[in-house]
């Protein structure tokens, strides 16, 4: 699997040596595209010497993007990602791992990862401005910034290294049939069930909308689809022939008096 055109971006870095370690890492795991959006200060020897030998082209060739130009600038990528150490109920945070794979196996166009400053991380407004977010789950505390962009660009490089050669993903269109088709199902068969009305029914299906689904998944998806509604529509006739009237063989009720 080639490796996809995703650009790294931290966003107003301001501590010596990040870039230039974000820069290294990104060299590691074969990515070669760093942008910084704002930066308080530009990449200096420090940043030169943890970026070393190998790291050097992708910090010289990173972009620099001014402050009057970052809202402009997201708009070049098909999605824009944003890491946080922030859980809420109304933000829709996924793992890096689930990202990744639905990122490999959709192949949406370019991607921007943005990574906050070291101190506070992204504000609520960079977060509005992402189609997904991802937390890195931290229980001692929040990585620094350059060891943030480590672990995202190694979780690239797991699942390119880890994929079946051949491999490709589902079809938007071969998804949207599967959704429509479930959800057509689930109706049929009349679930969730009341006791369940809790949940959503998006939810039920949440796993075919977004997780990563291959060709080869999707087409058995869709056997096994057909295969469910022929059997219901079978079961459904036969039930209906078989099904016997309410009061049907109750002898009517005598007046004994």
């Amino acid at each position: 699997m080639d490796t996809p055109p995703v650009t790294f971006a931290l966003v107003h870095p301001s501590e010596p040596g990040n870039a230039g370690a974000a820069a290294r890492s990104l060299t590691a795991f074969g990515f070669h595209e760093l942008c910084l959006i704002a930066p308080r200060r530009l990449p200096d020897e420090t940043d030169r010497a943890l970026a070393v030998r190998w790291g050097r082209a992708v910090l010289d060739s990173a972009e620099i993007v001014p402050a009057r130009e970052e809202r402009t600038h997201l708009a070049h990528f098909d999605q824009v990602w944003g890491t946080t150490a922030r859980t809420g109920r109304q933000r829709r945070i996924a793992s890096a791992t689930d990202l990744v794979a639905d990122y490999l196996q959709r192949r949406p166009g370019r991607l921007l990862v943005l990574f906050g400053p070291e101190r506070d991380g992204l504000s609520r407004a960079w977060l509005d401005r992402c189609h997904r977010l991802v937390h890195i789950p931290t229980p001692g505390g929040p990585l620094n910034l350059a060891h943030a962009v480590t672990v995202i660009a190694y979780e690239f490089r797991r699942q390119i290294s880890d994929a079946p050669a051949g491999e490709t993903g589902a079809s938007a269109e071969h998804r949207r049939e599967i959704l429509a088709r479930a959800e057509a199902l689930l109706r049929r068969i009349g679930y969730p069930t009341r006791s369940l009305r809790r949940h959503p029914p998006e939810a039920y299906l949440e796993p075919l909308r977004s997780g990563p689904l291959s060709r080869r998944q999707a087409r058995w998806m869709l056997g096994l689809l057909a295969r469910l509604e022929r059997f219901h529509t079978r079961t459904g006739k036969e039930g209906c022939a078989m099904r016997r009237p309410r009061n049907a063989g109750v002898q009517p009720r005598r007046d004994l008096r």
